[in-house]
This record gives structure tokens, C-alpha cells and sequence, in this order.
């Protein structure tokens, strides 16, 4: 009588465990894959380091700070990284000292263009960079 227990037993728990298993009617067939997403890394906003940064920014110099012309010398700085507000960016500063006190001017980049550019501010730490002699009618004469 045992041995017939443990046999039902056995069975049943066979015929039990197999029902777990077991799933419902199949479900609803897989989404799509999405599309892929953009890359919103600091270098994928920003991207890499603008190259051609001295020349892209002497062709637009007039719409930077006016007639450059009348602002005397002007000195730039290396690209360095910025968290601007339009997401990461590269940053350059320009440096006019024609006038009694001289002004720094911001221009950022995102993918070697121009997004924005302005008269610095403490945020933008031009007054701290290092800069190099620009002579930006020789750098606008290489591009055109």
C-alpha cells in the first residue's frame, strides 16, 4: 500500500509540476525596436574639438563684435569644454584690448559651428584663459 502512495504521489507531482510550466494563449507579438536614440554624451552634443576654430570664427567676427577693424589687436584662446545652456559645448574666448578696458567675448561651439556668441561673462572665464595673437584677416583669407 505504501509503494501504490508513493507512486500516486510521485505521479501527481509530476503531472503537477508540469502545469507550471505551461503558459497562457501566447501574448501580444514584441514591439518593434526603437529607433536609435541620439547621443546626448558631452561629446555627442558637443562634438569633437573644432578644428578649423580660428578661421570659422574670423569669417564671422563682424556679427561677433562689430567692425573688427576698430577693436584693435585681438587675441583667442584654445577650445576648452563648456556646459552651456543649449547642452555641451566648446568654448573660445576673444580678446579685444583697443578699448580703455578690455573686452572678452564667449563663442561657443557644437559640431564646429557657431551657437552662440556674446560679451563674456563671469561664467565663461575668459578673463582666466591664456591667450595667443589672432590675425583674423589672415585666417578669413584661408577660407575664402
Amino acid at each position: 500500500m505504501r509503494a501504490t502512495t508513493l507512486t500516486i504521489l510521485l505521479a501527481l507531482a509530476m503531472a503537477l509540476g508540469g502545469c507550471t510550466s505551461m503558459s497562457g494563449p501566447p501574448g501580444p507579438p514584441a514591439p518593434p525596436p526603437l529607433p536609435s536614440l541620439p547621443d546626448l554624451s558631452p561629446s555627442g552634443i558637443a562634438g569633437p574639438e573644432p578644428a578649423a576654430y580660428r578661421a570659422i570664427i574670423a569669417v564671422s567676427l563682424s556679427s561677433i563684435m562689430g567692425n573688427p577693424e576698430r577693436a584693435g589687436a585681438l587675441q583667442i584662446t584654445q577650445p576648452r569644454r563648456f556646459p552651456s545652456l543649449k547642452g555641451p559645448a566648446w568654448i573660445v574666448c576673444v580678446k579685444s584690448s583697443h578699448w580703455p578696458v578690455p573686452r572678452h567675448y564667449a563663442i561657443e561651439f557644437q559640431h564646429s559651428r557657431i551657437v552662440s556668441s556674446r560679451l563674456s561673462v563671469v561664467l565663461d572665464h575668459c578673463e582666466l584663459q591664456s591667450y595667443a595673437p589672432f590675425d583674423w584677416a589672415s585666417e578669413a583669407g584661408r577660407v575664402q
